[in-house]
C-alpha cells in the first residue's frame, strides 16, 4: 500500500470513528444523564434473604429477587423512587421487602429511580404494564403525586408508600372511604389536629409555636405547616415560620430564622415556658437537630418524626408522629391484601397508623426542664433514658450492657 493510499485509509477510518462516536454519542449521553441508583441501604436480613443487583444496562434500576425460598415468585412489583434520600427511601424499600418475606410471600421487586424526571417515571410505568408487573408502589410523596396525577384509572393497582397525608394534599376527600380508583393511599403523617391535641397535653399553657421546614418541601408545607396555621386561632396559638433554603443555605437560614423567632417568642413568653419548636418532615431540617437544639433555648424541640428522637444529645426532646418503619409495613400489608386476597385498592380507606408513636429523650427533656406527663411515658413507643441510651423500642424494653 502506497503512502497516499495509507493516508486515505487513515482518513476514512478517522471519519468512521468520528461518525460512530456521534451516532453513539446520543445514547451515551442519555445514559450518562440517567439517575444513578447506587445508594440504597439494605438491612443485613434483607441482604441475606434477597439477591439484590444493579441493572447493567441502566443505572436507574435495581432488582431484588428472593433467595430465601426455592419457590418461584408469585408476584412482581415496581417500586418508583423520585430522588436520592438515603435514610427515608432505604427504609421505604427495605421495609416492604422484609414484610413480604416475613409473610412468606415470594415476590420480585424492580426498583426505579427517576430523578424527578417525569419522562423516566412514565417510562417505568410503561415498562411495568408491558412486563407482567402486578402492582406499582410509589415511594415518597412526590412519586405518589406523580401516580395520582397520571395514573388514576390505570390498568395496574397502586399502593402509596412513605407519603404524607393524601387528604391534606387533596388526593383524597377523607380518611374513612376508599378512592374508588386503582390507587390505595397511605400516610406517614399524623393529622395535624391530633398532633396539636397531644402537644397541648404536653404543654397546656402553650402560646407560641415556631415551625421549621424547607421551602422546597411542598408536601411538608401542605400537610403540616399550612394546616397548623389554619388551626392556630382555634387553639389560641401564634405560629411563627422558619423556612430554609437548600444546600449550605439551610444552616444560615436556621440561625437567622430561629434567632428572629426566638426573640418574638421571648416578648410574650420571657422564660419560653409556653413556647415550642416543631420540626417537620423536611429532611434538610431534621438532619440539623444538633444545631436546632443549640438555637432553641429552653423551648422544647418537638419532632413530627420519631426518628429524630435518638440516643445522646443530638435529638429532639420528644416526637409525636409515626415511625416510618411502621408506616411502611402498613403500606406493605395493603399491597399484600391487594395481591393475595384480590382486595380492590379503591375500597381501602387511607392507611394511617393510630395512635401516633411517641418517642421521648429524657436526657434532652431534663436539660431544658421539660416535664413529661406520666401517660406519655406509659404510651411511648421509643424511650431514651437520662443517660441518653435507648431503653424502649417499638414498645418493648431494650437491654444494654454497661
Amino acid at each position: 500500500m502506497t503512502a497516499v493510499m495509507l493516508a486515505r485509509a487513515l482518513v476514512v477510518c478517522l471519519i468512521s470513528l468520528t461518525v460512530g462516536a456521534m451516532v453513539a454519542g446520543k445514547p451515551a449521553q442519555a445514559a450518562a444523564e440517567r439517575p444513578v441508583l447506587d445508594w440504597l441501604e439494605f438491612s443485613a436480613a434483607t441482604q441475606e434473604h434477597y439477591r439484590i443487583s444493579a441493572n447493567p444496562q441502566d443505572t436507574a434500576r435495581m432488582r431484588a429477587v428472593p433467595s430465601w425460598t426455592d419457590r418461584p415468585s408469585r408476584f412482581h412489583l415496581l417500586m418508583l423512587i423520585p430522588f436520592k434520600s438515603v435514610a427515608a427511601y432505604s427504609i421505604g424499600v427495605d421495609g416492604v421487602l422484609d414484610t413480604f418475606r416475613q409473610q412468606n410471600i415470594p415476590a420480585e421487586f424492580e426498583i426505579w429511580l427517576y430523578g424527578n424526571d417525569d419522562a423516566i417515571a412514565q417510562e417505568a410505568v410503561d415498562w411495568a404494564e408491558s412486563h407482567a408487573v402486578d402492582l406499582i408502589m410509589p415511594v415518597g410523596s412526590r412519586a405518589a403525586e406523580f401516580m395520582h396525577q397520571t395514573y388514576v384509572g390505570g390498568r395496574l393497582p397502586v399502593v402509596t408508600n412513605s407519603a404524607k397525608d393524601p387528604v391534606l394534599l387533596s388526593q383524597m376527600p377523607d380518611y374513612q372511604n376508599g378512592s374508588g380508583t386503582n390507587i390505595a393511599y397511605t400516610s406517614n403523617t399524623v393529622p395535624i389536629r391530633l398532633f396539636v391535641s397531644y402537644l397541648l397535653q404536653l404543654l397546656p399553657d402553650l402560646k407560641n409555636v415556631g415551625v421549621l421546614y424547607a421551602e422546597s418541601n411542598r408536601s411538608a408545607i401542605e400537610t403540616q405547616v399550612t394546616p397548623l396555621h389554619d388551626l392556630a386561632d382555634s387553639f389560641g396559638l401564634t405560629v411563627y415560620d422558619v423556612a430554609v433554603g437548600d444546600g449550605q443555605q439551610v444552616e444560615e437560614d436556621l440561625v437567622a430564622g430561629m434567632g428572629r423567632v426566638r426573640q418574638q417568642m421571648v416578648n410574650s413568653d420571657p422564660g419560653l415556658s409556653a413556647s415550642a419548636w416543631i420540626v417537620t418532615g423536611s429532611t434538610s431540617v431534621y438532619q440539623r437537630i444538633g444545631l436546632i437544639n443549640g438555637l432553641a433555648g429552653r423551648a422544647p424541640v418537638v419532632s413530627t418524626l420519631p426518628d429524630v428522637v435518638r440516643s445522646g444529645d443530638d435529638s429532639a426532646a420528644i416526637s409525636i408522629g409515626i415511625n416510618q418503619s411502621t408506616a411502611v409495613q402498613l403500606s406493605a400489608f395493603y399491597a399484600i391484601s391487594v395481591l393475595t386476597e384480590g382486595v380492590d385498592p379503591g375500597s381501602l380507606p387511607v392507611g394511617v397508623v393510630t395512635p401516633p408513636d411517641l418517642a421521648i429523650n429524657f436526657r434532652v427533656a431534663r436539660q431544658i426542664g421539660l416535664r413529661i406527663p406520666f401517660r406519655f411515658m406509659e404510651a411511648a413507643t421509643f424511650i431514651y433514658n437520662y443517660d441518653g441510651r435507648q431503653v424502649r423500642a417499638f414498645g418493648q424494653p431494650v437491654g444494654y450492657i454497661n
